[in-house]
């Protein structure tokens, strides 16, 4: 497929659109400002291109709608003066962005608009509040060599030439970023979490194979509106039918009316304690509610899962044991079937659910059997479809599977169980060292597999999980752990599992900030390498970065030590800590009224650092390796339960 790749700006005095060519390796840039008016050429090229998609971030909400509407009225502006339009675009800008502010519809719906969109915001969900991610994120992210925000202000009148000059940049600068975030969606890269993974592709085999224009929805909204397509093949309703009237949701219910009909439990303390919960009310704040089992392992039971209470510790079987990791496979699509969990307001949703696990296992099976690529799209969309398809949007606010109730049947059932099967094991003499939401760990005496491989088996049959929802059984050599979502084990087959602080690789959404330091501690747990020879050596600029990034109402400093000079920095940095930087800190707005402290400091005690947005040269001799060496020792103190030396000053501004 042929693809351009673009981004706009929209100054009160220039307006700039720049394109990069992949197929030809070629950038074009297209301006108004009080020097230049390329509309007419923009016009011509745009045209030339109109079978090509047009790749942006966030473009669909506005750069195309700004787009559309300038090559539809351009040709009205033949006898306005250069400033007037650039002007006028600039007004439309800002009306597209209040627009979206206000969740309103966009003027061009993505059917309307006369060039093919590819938007990589949305595809990748970062619509969402709770993935909500920057193209300058995305460029921390990719060890983009240039993260520096717009460095003209959008309201600047009478505009140099370097300004222009530095703006064309700009553009330039987040196109080609751009560009290379596409061949990340494209699986074109070498990050482990997205090699191979063409999520264009994707999309396509499901608009070939049902017909659905999903080119950018994410991947929960696939599920979902996949879901919606067959009920309404199932049920001959339109959308509108399909809607719920009633939300049901499950406040003002006690937590009793979720538990399983086969919950029973063998001792009686944990009876009573989930007596005792299940006596409670659900309610619409925070409830928590914890059962210590023995000294080691202690739950904590919520409204969204299940997890042990431990602590930093590093685990290793002995001679004669093992460690297993239990996982329950399946576990929500699998909780939706043996619950039969239905909205009220859609009979046969659970079987149409139930259909679409065997639809999914058949894809699977058909891309073992052929390796046609299509059939490993749609068995990926369909394990969506099963999950933040279906389960993930009975808890989400004007979806039409909106059932609150099931949401918390799935969640609290599971944690039911879980607690049921742990406490089976402890009485039989296990010992369970953690426990989280789909499923727990265990460390046995190797004599005793078969034993504990036949009490899972028949923990299966007695909560249902013996069609689907299997345990599966991951063996470990060893764990290094901060806490339950935060570990680094070796398995046996001598690969890693990483989570959370020891992930070297994280999703793009994440901050991937001084990855150092998760590649210091793999070195040393797993070669036992000093932490010290692995830093000093490594000669990564970008694994040094730490990315912050504040709000509207603050911005950020660097002050010289010596001098007392100030550097004025904007809402993100990409700094390193260093010999010969600056103490940096975030500074109150002063149009703030928030209550926090007016400065306070990025790195607290006497780190100084040096921001690094633009990397034209890696000064890897000037990285303060003491500081990320220190880092990692502590977390392996702590993991070894060794109190930490590290002063740690509070917040405040301290500086000489």
């Amino acid at each position: 497929m042929k693809v351009l790749v673009y981004d706009i700006e929209t100054m009160l005095e220039m307006f700039l659109v720049g394109i990069y060519n992949p197929e030809t390796d070629q950038y074009s840039e297209f301006a108004v400002n009080a020097f230049e008016n390329d509309l007419d050429r923009f016009a011509e090229f745009a045209e030339a291109h109109n079978d090509y998609y047009w790749v942006g971030f966030n473009n669909l909400r506005f750069d195309s709608q700004v787009v559309e509407w300038v090559l539809r009225n351009y040709n009205n502006w033949h006898e306005t003066s250069y400033l007037d339009i650039t002007a006028l675009i600039s007004q439309k800008a800002q009306d597209v962005i209040h627009d979206a502010n206000y969740d309103l519809p966009s003027e061009y719906g993505e059917s309307n608009l006369s060039y093919k969109q590819i938007d990589l915001f949305t595809i990748w969900h970062f619509n969402n509040e709770n993935r909500r991610t920057s193209l300058k994120a995305v460029q921390f992210y990719l060890n983009w060599h240039n993260v520096e925000e717009m460095p003209i202000h959008h309201l600047k009148k009478d505009l140099s030439l370097e300004e222009i000059m530095m703006t064309k940049e700009y553009c330039k600068n987040d196109v080609m970023s751009t560009y290379e975030f596409y061949k990340v969606t494209r699986g074109q890269t070498s990050i482990s979490l997205y090699k191979g993974e063409d999520k264009i592709e994707d999309r396509f085999a499901m608009k070939e194979e049902f017909g659905l224009n999903c080119l950018n929805w994410d991947d929960v909204r696939i599920g979902a509106e996949w879901n919606k397509l067959d009920y309404m093949k199932l049920t001959k309703k339109n959308y509108k039918e399909i809607r719920p009237e009633k939300i049901v949701t499950f406040y003002g219910k006690k937590f009793k009316a979720f538990f399983p009909k086969w919950t029973n439990f063998q001792t009686k303390e944990l009876e009573q304690f989930v007596q005792y919960i299940g006596n409670q009310f659900v309610l619409n704040e925070k409830q928590k509610f914890k059962h210590k089992f023995n000294d080691e392992l202690t739950a904590t039971i919520a409204k969204g899962g299940i997890h042990s209470n431990e602590k930093g510790r590093f685990l290793k079987p002995t001679e004669d044991e093992q460690y297993w990791q239990i996982d329950i496979g399946s576990q929500y699509p699998n909780a939706i079937r043996k619950y039969k969990v239905e909205p009220k307001h859609l009979p046969g949703w659970n079987s149409l659910i139930v259909s679409k696990i065997d639809r999914r296992l058949g894809y699977k099976k058909l891309y073992q059997e052929t390796s046609v690529p299509k059939y490993n799209s749609l068995q990926k969309m369909g394990k969506l479809a099963l999950n933040g398809g279906s389960y993930g949007r009975l808890n989400t606010s004007g979806d039409w599977q909106e059932y609150p109730y099931g949401m918390l049947q799935v969640t609290i059932g599971g944690q039911i169980e879980i607690l049921m099967v742990v406490e089976d094991l402890l009485l039989k003499g296990f010992r369970v060292v953690s426990l989280n939401t789909d499923g727990f760990d265990c460390i046995i005496k190797k004599e005793r597999e078969q034993e504990f491989r036949q009490i899972l088996t028949h923990w299966e049959q007695v909560i249902g999980n013996d069609q689907l929802g299997n345990f599966e059984y991951t063996e470990f050599q060893w764990i290094a752990q901060r806490s339950v979502n935060h570990y680094l084990a070796l398995k046996k087959d001598g690969k890693l599992k990483a989570k959370g602080d020891f992930e070297k690789d994280k999703e793009v959404q994440k901050n991937t900030s001084a990855r150092i330091i998760p590649i210091a501690l793999e070195q040393y747990f797993l070669h036992n390498v000093p932490v010290e020879h692995t830093v000093r050596n490594h000669t990564n600029i970008f694994d040094f970065c730490i990315r912050q990034k504040a709000s509207r109402d603050f911005h950020y400093e660097g002050i010289n030590r010596k001098t007392g000079h100030v550097n004025i920095y904007k809402k993100m940095i990409r700094y390193y800590v260093s010999m010969s930087g600056e103490k940096i800190v975030k500074v109150k707005n002063p149009e703030c009224t928030s209550d926090a402290p007016p400065i306070s400091q990025v790195e607290a005690g006497e780190w100084v650092c040096t921001i690094c947005n633009n990397i034209k040269i890696a000064n890897l001799e000037d990285v303060n390796h003491s500081y990320y060496i220190e880092k990692t020792e502590n977390i392996i103190r702590e993991i070894q339960g060794i109190k930490s030396n590290l002063y740690i000053n509070p917040a405040q501004l301290s500086l000489f």
